[in-house]
């Protein structure tokens, strides 16, 4: 978790090549170019069980050259950019690599329900995006969240008269439930 203001994306991108075994000794020397971003007086976590806590980091380009305490960045810094995090977490870059890379993929061209904070909403996206696609062409994705209404599980009969010739299957946002239309359920008889 990173908890910063206005500098957040740029030390996301500093932070996010924090790499553990890196030098804890000011020595940007050893590489090409000078340290082209610092981040001082921070409460930094290392990932690193040797030295899980640092302070300071400088980085070059897109590499971490020095992680230590604020006085060991600085006297590296050059005229590097020099951000003070003012007492604030820094953590390496997190990565949830859990992606389903192709249903990911359909998932964001298909209806995006993930936001939707009303049933009448969740009703209503459906509905609209039903109108954009050939009747018959199966709805899927979503991705919706019932707490975000109350908790009450969604039901066909909220959006069976606006999808009447599509059939409808999408997917709660942790792919542990899913909601059938009508026109789905339907289709799903064997003959």
């Amino acid at each position: 978790m990173i908890v910063c203001g206005r500098w957040c994306a740029l030390t996301l991108s500093a932070v996010a090549v924090i790499v553990v075994g890196c030098s804890s000794s000011p020595s940007p020397e050893g590489g090409e170019g000078a340290v082209t971003l610092a981040v001082v007086n921070g409460k930094i976590w290392t990932g690193d069980p040797s030295r899980p806590w640092a302070e300071a980091l400088a980085v070059r380009d897109d590499r971490l050259v020095v992680i230590g305490s604020s006085d060991e960045v600085r006297r590296v810094a050059g005229g590097a950019r020099v951000i003070d995090a003012g007492g604030r977490l820094l953590t390496p870059g997190f990565n949830d690599a859990h992606v389903h890379f192709l249903q990911g993929g359909f998932d964001l061209a298909s209806v995006q329900l993930r936001d939707a904070r009303t049933p009448e909403v969740f009703a209503a996206r459906l509905r609209e995006f039903a109108t954009t696609v050939p009747a018959g062409t199966w709805i899927t994705g979503g991705n919706w969240d019932h707490e975000l209404w109350g908790g009450a599980l969604p039901r066909a009969d909220w959006i069976d008269a606006g999808t009447p010739t599509h059939p409808v299957l999408v997917s709660r946002l942790d792919g542990h439930m899913a909601l059938a239309n009508r026109a789905a359920m339907t289709a799903a008889i064997l003959p």
